[in-house]
């Protein structure tokens, strides 16, 4: 009754320690003395094989330079004086042999870096990476090297002495003998007590059956409740004794508190505006919240099913969660129209992570969505209302921009209805007028619409050196234009045309605020992070006012009196058609800086 009151453990280590630990004891010491007696035969076979050795070291009564050099060999390719060596060397080898026929053995040259055994066939290298490895420690280390190799790498016993004449170490002397007859002695007896051991062993496992049929009943009364705690946390395992019992109570500890952290979960996921699925490496719906249901429609059996059940194939939350499933490849904040029926569109903004385990490891994707709707309505109200304004401001900047020219071909209209024989001053003046009106309506058109944009990979180096060029040839000013271009840059994704006209008014401005006279820098570069290509112009001028900054890129803007300011509205407008940046920094007597940002072409294929 004691012995059934105590735990599981105990009973099994009780048991096995009763039959087990006789036959292990007698095994253990039958190994021993197998392991004792392998290494004294080793130890016998290194003596021999030392004995070997210092004989046919004895036997070489010079250096291997020496005996080249009695031959007359000492210049000959190394071919032949590694057979001339083996040639003179093969009786010495020989004669050993006699008495030991079991061994191989011979020099090493460290010269020709070759094992030299009286084969005349054998000239260049001859020997494992592993015994280059032994001769070399020998004769760095001028100290014995022995190597004993188990019965799966040939049952070798090799050893190495460094070999030396005249005071150096000029190579080294090896035997080798294969003792895999006594590996394989000795592996059956191993056998023999590992057969010890099993028959032990059996006995044990038949001794502990009766306990481990008790111990598996236990066992699978967990499991069951495992099971069914696996489809309904709210079920509480039956007691249990020993360890067992200890486990049952953890078990039921740790299901109460996962019902309580999947209400809390529950709870959050409820009180979420923003729609949240989950799937898991099976491509399986395993989560879904009401936000989730109600923005896409889903319906409310829709877990645990296939997420081709779910959505179509052509949708968009389908291709976001296979593709970072399989390919993880995520989105972030990626905008989804998403028709919600009776011709309403909803404007989602979707999302993709990875799902991972304690272990890092991956087990599944979510995706969040949020409904953007009255955010993008209320924008398109704002900018409508901001388009609205700028159309005032339009409106009022070219109401502004043409009365002055009327004005001057009205006073001279009345000037003639009076006398009626122009002068050719006042005719003058009227075309110039005219001409001004025309400048101002087509600069106003090409604000409006500006021309079609035909895009390529194009040099911006070349570029800059043309509009640089014509520049300074049409203008003939006391400015000076000086180029710092960066050799190398990757083409550009642009209108040359257009661009061209871009970099032609900011150098314009970049003159008119030098008032004719100084130095334009015009330098090029890559901004990596951006993936763009950056022009700048920078100007000695006087510097821009920090109150008008905010105005130079709109319609009218300027601060030169017969000034159009139109040049850098259109400048702006093209640069944005471009998908690329313009910036403007300047410092009050210090210069401007323009900075225009294009694009870099893609690589095509």
């Amino acid at each position: 009754m004691i012995f059934q009151k105590r735990g599981f453990k105990n009973q099994i280590l009780v048991l096995i320690a009763l039959l087990l630990v006789l036959p292990i004891v007698l095994a253990g010491y039958m190994l021993n003395v197998i392991h004792n007696t392998q290494l004294s035969m080793i130890e016998s076979q290194k003596k021999k094989i030392a004995k070997a050795m210092e004989l046919l070291d004895a036997s070489l009564t010079t250096s291997f330079d020496d005996l080249l050099t009695r031959a007359n060999a000492a210049q000959a390719p190394r071919r032949d004086k590694v057979k001339l060596l083996n040639r003179q060397l093969k009786p010495l080898i020989a004669k050993i042999k006699e008495n030991y026929p079991e061994l191989e053995l011979g020099f090493y040259s460290r010269d020709l870096d070759v094992i030299l055994d009286g084969d005349e066939n054998s000239y260049g290298e001859n020997f494992s990476k592993r015994r280059k490895r032994a001769f070399d420690e020998t004769i760095s280390t001028s100290k014995p090297v022995v190597e004993t190799l188990g019965l799966s790498e040939g049952g070798q016993l090799e050893m190495y002495r460094p070999l030396m004449r005249h005071g150096k170490v000029i190579g080294a002397v090896w035997a080798t003998e294969n003792l895999s007859v006594l590996y394989r002695r000795v592996d059956q007896v191993q056998r023999d007590a590992y057969l010890v051991i099993a028959v032990g062993v059996v006995v044990g496992l038949g001794g502990a059956f009766a306990l481990i049929r008790n111990l598996v009943a236990a066992v699978n009364q967990v499991k069951t409740g495992v099971q069914l705690l696996e489809t309904d946390l709210t079920y509480v395992l039956p007691p249990a004794t020993g360890e067992l019992g200890e486990i049952t109570e953890a078990i039921n500890h740790l299901a109460t508190k996962l019902v309580n952290v999947q209400n809390y979960n529950e709870i959050i996921l409820a009180s979420i505006d923003d729609g949240i699925l989950a799937v898991d490496l099976r491509a399986v719906l395993i989560g879904v919240n009401a936000a989730a249901k109600r923005i896409l429609g889903l319906p409310e059996d829709c877990l645990d099913k296939p997420l081709g059940e779910t959505f179509p194939p052509d949708s968009p939350f389908y291709n976001y969660l296979t593709t970072a499933l399989h390919e993880h490849r995520l989105v972030k904040d990626q905008e989804v129209l998403h028709p919600a029926g009776e011709g309403k569109t909803l404007h989602l903004l979707i999302s993709t992570n990875l799902m991972t385990n304690i272990r890092r490891e991956i087990i599944g994707v979510v995706l969040t969505c949020r409904d953007i709707t009255d955010r993008v309505h209320l924008e398109e109200q704002i900018r409508r209302q901001e388009r609205l304004a700028s159309l005032g401001k339009l409106v009022a900047g070219v109401a502004h921009e043409i009365r002055n020219p009327l004005t001057s071909i009205s006073g001279y209209i009345q000037f003639w209805q009076k006398n009626p024989t122009p002068s050719p001053r006042s005719l003058s003046i009227i075309q110039r007028e005219i001409n001004r009106l025309n400048t101002i309506v087509d600069k106003l058109l090409h604000f409006a619409r500006p021309a079609q944009a035909v895009f390529g990979a194009h040099d911006v180096n070349l570029l800059v050196n043309r509009v640089a060029q014509f520049f300074q040839d049409a203008h003939n000013s006391e400015v000076e234009i000086k180029r710092e271009l960066t050799g190398d840059l990757p083409p550009a994704w642009m209108d040359p045309s257009q661009m061209e006209q871009v970099l032609y008014n900011v150098l314009y401005n970049a003159a008119q605020a030098m008032s004719g006279r100084g130095t334009i820098i015009v330098s090029t570069e890559l901004e990596a992070e951006k993936n763009m290509v950056l022009v700048k112009v920078k100007d000695s001028g006087r510097g821009i006012p920090p109150e008008i900054m905010p105005h130079l890129f709109d319609p009218f803007f300027t601060t030169r009196p017969r000034g159009v300011g139109l040049g850098l509205a259109i400048a702006y407008e093209i640069i944005r058609a471009h998908g690329g940046e313009i910036e403007l920094e300047s410092q009050l007597g210090q210069g401007t800086t323009c900075k225009i940002y294009i694009p870099v072409a893609k690589e095509e294929g």
